[in-house]
């Protein structure tokens, strides 16, 4: 079975543009579009109400269904019939995703929901697909527009994996590639601070040779720039097509792509934001 893309859908305007980012992707894969649509019972979502005496309202089943079915036909107007399918699922959004994300070659999720309560569960559930999605993680935020792909390296696995996806994405949709290692000189060490970041700057050439091998119609800048990785890579997100980064790095002063910069990514970046974790089998 040809791998899909997997996409989360609710009944908020930001899943909707998540369905259209998804679909975009496939198309330009090759690949089919999977949507999923979950819901909990109020008996599931508020154990507390199942008590003796509370008697909890019907779930409008044929609404989750009609949203469902029409992001479904949404995929297959664009991909053809075998292009789209769909599961409504009586579960928890992150669960759900996750069971259907085994085969999936990308997971994608909407942000910023209209209200505090959807936007809590679509946040919960986009840290869990970053965290423990076996593929790559696309939380769209904003419509999609053209720009440069933007990855940060620090040289670590989980990095690595990024380039190598921002490299391919950047291909498949003709757009710039820009690379950033990021760095937080100290200022004892500041009569060094030029020789460093000329070993940085080679190092970084060096590393990425291979992929300007494999990938040659890619236009290509690289940069080693001072600041909080974090910080540096939401200023670049501006603009940005997409961002790109590893779900961890080396951990420490001198890590990257840290947890805590996936996360503040995920919060503030003005693009979409692709989470790529590292696989023994990468």
């Amino acid at each position: 079975m040809k791998k899909y893309i997997l996409v989360g859908v609710d009944d908020t305007p930001e899943s909707q543009i998540a369905l259209r980012w998804a679909v975009d992707a496939a198309q330009a894969r090759g690949s089919a579009v999977r949507v999923v649509r979950a819901y909990l019972t109020e008996a599931g979502r508020w154990p507390a109400l199942g008590v003796e005496g509370y008697v909890p309202p019907p779930m409008p089943l044929d609404k989750f269904q009609h949203e469902l079915d029409d992001a479904v036909q949404f995929a297959r107007d664009r991909l053809g019939y075998p292009g789209g399918s769909g599961w409504l699922a009586n579960s928890d959004p992150a669960n759900a995703i996750l069971t259907e994300a085994g085969e999936a070659e990308m997971v994608v999720v909407g942000t910023r929901s209209r209200n505090k309560m959807s936007a809590a569960v679509l946040g919960s559930v986009a840290t869990a697909m970053a965290a423990k999605a076996p593929c790559p993680v696309v939380v769209v935020r904003g419509e999609h527009r053209a720009g440069p792909v933007v990855v940060g390296t620090d040289g670590s696995p989980d990095s690595e994996d990024a380039v190598a996806f921002a490299f391919e994405e950047a291909a498949r949709t003709e757009q710039p590639l820009e690379v950033l290692h990021c760095w937080q000189p100290q200022i004892e060490h500041a009569a060094s601070i030029d020789s460093t970041e000329d070993l940085l700057t080679n190092w970084l050439a060096e590393s990425l040779e291979p992929y300007r091998d494999k990938y040659p119609t890619v236009k290509v800048r690289a940069s080693v720039i001072d600041g909080r990785p974090g910080a540096r890579l939401i200023e670049r997100s501006d603009g940005a097509s997409l961002v790109v980064v590893g779900s961890r790095g080396r951990g420490g002063v001198a890590g990257l792509l840290l947890g805590s910069v996936s996360q503040s990514l995920l919060h503030h970046a003005d693009s979409p934001v692709a989470i790529v974790r590292h696989h023994r089998e990468s």
